[in-house]
């Protein structure tokens, strides 16, 4: 290669390396940094071939990210998860990708291809800065995990819920679909707690959580709601098939039992109240103070019931 050819060469690797370094800090998530680690690796290094393993946001596994091979880019294999990451020829390269801290994936490729120092050093550069990148989408995807969903359970909080519920009311008038909000609430858990101690307790409701996520749709939202008590969200669902469902999962909510020392604890029976747009409220503070006082109607009743919330200027004062 004449020296002319060789300073192009250098040019246009670091005009490349400028544009990927641009691309991974505008980046708005995991997939386009895979896709940008892979799609600059087949650019600069056409000879070789490889592929990105990335850690689960749990760390209970790996999934292909992508790869590359003569020159173009492999797509990813979806986000099926191994337990640990598939073996490899002996003298493959091996490159953890960790920074902050944290190890967010490996880049494997084979050493045929990149024979030469520098070839095995840039595949390096392009690691290092994909691993600062990636790790920074962890770290951001973590806060954002810890700001909406409750500790104890998993589910969604209060403000994912009201949040949601704010977006879902737009929606619901823009194309003119039915909503549906549900609460669901231990009843008397306070003297369970006191019986049985807090961390039964958490037990019981962790228990009622998996139950809850279980027995609705997945476009459905499932938060915890208060200290005892669950809220879900129901788009495009009437009220009549809102509180058939909410019915259903307080029946199978009542039956839960938890074991103490092989002794089954409880019942703890459950109430729910049920409010839905547009019959019960037309902006979110309506919606939510009418399936709190429906749930306050049953539990004042004796609990153990669900409970539909009053209708907007209606003259039945109990529509059940």
């Amino acid at each position: 290669m004449s020296a002319q050819h060789a300073a192009q060469a250098q040019t246009d690797t670091a005009t490349t390396l400028g544009a990927y370094l641009t691309t991974l800090a505008e980046s708005h998530g995991q997939e386009e940094v895979a896709q940008c680690l892979c799609e600059t690796a087949a650019r600069l290094l056409p000879r070789s071939c490889g592929e990105l393993w990335q850690l689960s946001l749990d760390r209970e596994g790996w999934y292909h990210g992508g790869g590359w091979q003569a020159g173009k880019t492999v797509p990813a294999r979806g986000h099926a998860l191994r337990t640990d990451l598939p073996r490899g020829p002996a003298d493959e390269l091996r490159l953890p990708l960790q920074a902050h801290g944290l190890t967010v994936a490996e880049l494997r490729a084979p050493r045929e291809g990149l024979e030469s120092e520098a070839d095995r050093g840039l595949l390096q550069t392009l690691a290092t800065a994909a691993a600062i990148s990636l790790s920074g989408h962890v770290l951001k995807r973590r806060v954002r995990h810890r700001n909406v969903r409750d500790p104890l359970t998993g589910l969604f909080n209060r403000r994912y819920l009201e949040d949601t519920l704010e977006r879902e009311l737009h929606r619901a008038r823009r194309v003119n679909t039915g909503l549906v909000l549900i609460r669901l609430e231990g009843d008397a858990l306070d003297d369970f707690t006191t019986e049985h101690g807090n961390e039964t307790a958490d037990r019981l409701l962790q228990v009622m959580a998996d139950a809850v996520h279980h027995a609705f749709r997945g476009s459905d939202v499932c938060c915890r709601s208060g200290d005892a008590g669950f809220g879900v969200l129901l788009p495009d669902a009437s009220l009549e098939n809102g509180a058939m469902r909410a019915e259903a999962v307080r029946e199978e909510l009542a039956e839960l039992r938890i074991h103490q020392r092989g002794r089954p604890l409880g019942p703890v029976t459950v109430s729910a109240g049920v409010a839905a747009y547009p019959e019960h409220g037309s902006n979110r503070d309506l919606l939510l103070e009418a399936a709190e006082s429906a749930i306050s109607r049953a539990r004042d009743e004796g609990g153990d019931l669900l409970r539909v919330a009053e209708l907007v200027a209606s003259s039945n004062p109990n529509p059940n």
